[in-house]
């Protein structure tokens, strides 16, 4: 994020090297894969949802149901009623927006979609299946054509963004006057790393599974409160709104007695500010 190439190693994993920037603190995994072995990860993980660590297998597989009952639908609500709370219903673009489902539910509250995705498959089923306006396409070149938003969205984008700067910033520059930026991603400052962290030190590096269920391939960023603040406003951005969440156990898969252990783990981790997720939300500076 700062440009600096100082960095020491927190983790070595099957995934790569998890390193610090010793200037500004972000945590980012090393090597990172490809542009083309992330797309044939993503497209097995919609098709499929093969490609990721087990307890991730269904995880995708919410993204295209839109019944009332699913944990996705009702997190996506809770998004809108915190982006509602600083901006009323106008339109709306989501990066990455995958099947769509984040954007039929934005209809559904009155706000007017639009998305963009790299994913073929994915877009294709936003524009068949919700009827929505997406275009497959890198959101830099969408945004090269002058197109601006109410609101722009990022749900578990920027981890996987190679320059996490210049996606902020073309995110501005796709804001009209007064537009938000509404944003969610992991955070790496969170129970599972701790735990998992004082595992893989006491094992000499050898326990690495626990730490691998929050760090995969497709991660090539870690953001903490402290750091996606810092990137937001290098970006000139100013932040209104940040908090700490816990992902939906409903949506992963894992054995009952494991279920229970994180869930209790999920509960000391309110307590404590630990929670694995971060939502945000800001709006560009003048």
């Amino acid at each position: 994020m700062c440009g600096s190439t100082a960095a020491r190693r927190r983790y070595r994993l099957t995934c790569g090297d998890i390193l610090r920037c010793t200037v500004c603190d972000l945590i980012f995994l090393s090597p990172m894969p490809s542009p083309d072995e992330v797309r044939q990860v993503f497209a097995r993980l919609y098709a499929s949802g093969e490609g990721l660590v087990p307890e991730l297998r269904s995880y995708y597989q919410f993204t295209f149901d839109d019944s009332p009952d699913n944990p996705l639908v009702h997190q996506y609500n809770g998004w809108l009623d915190a982006i509602g709370r600083y901006h009323t219903p106008g339109t709306i673009a989501d990066v990455g927006c995958g099947s769509g489902l984040f954007l039929a539910t934005a209809r559904q509250r009155g706000w007017t979609p639009f998305g963009v995705d790299d994913d073929a498959q994915a877009s294709a089923y936003a524009r068949s299946h919700f009827g929505l306006e997406v275009e497959t396409a890198e959101f830099a070149e969408f945004a090269g054509h002058g197109r601006t938003f109410d609101t722009v969205t990022m749900w578990d984008v920027i981890e996987h963004a190679r320059d996490p700067l210049a996606l902020l910033r073309t995110a501005r520059r796709t804001l009209a006057p007064g537009g938000l930026l509404a944003l969610a991603t992991p955070n790496v400052r969170n129970i599972l790393d701790v735990v998992g962290g004082a595992v893989y030190r006491a094992s000499g590096g050898r326990v690495r599974r626990p730490l691998e269920t929050f760090h995969v391939l497709l991660h090539f960023l870690y953001f903490t409160p402290a750091t996606l603040r810092d990137a937001l406003e290098r970006a000139d951005f100013t932040v209104v709104h940040l908090e700490q969440e816990s992902t939906d156990l409903r949506r992963v898969t894992m054995p009952a007695p494991v279920r229970l252990g994180v869930r209790a783990l999920f509960a000391l981790a309110r307590h404590t500010g630990l929670q694995n997720r971060l939502f945000a939300l800001a709006r560009a500076r003048d």
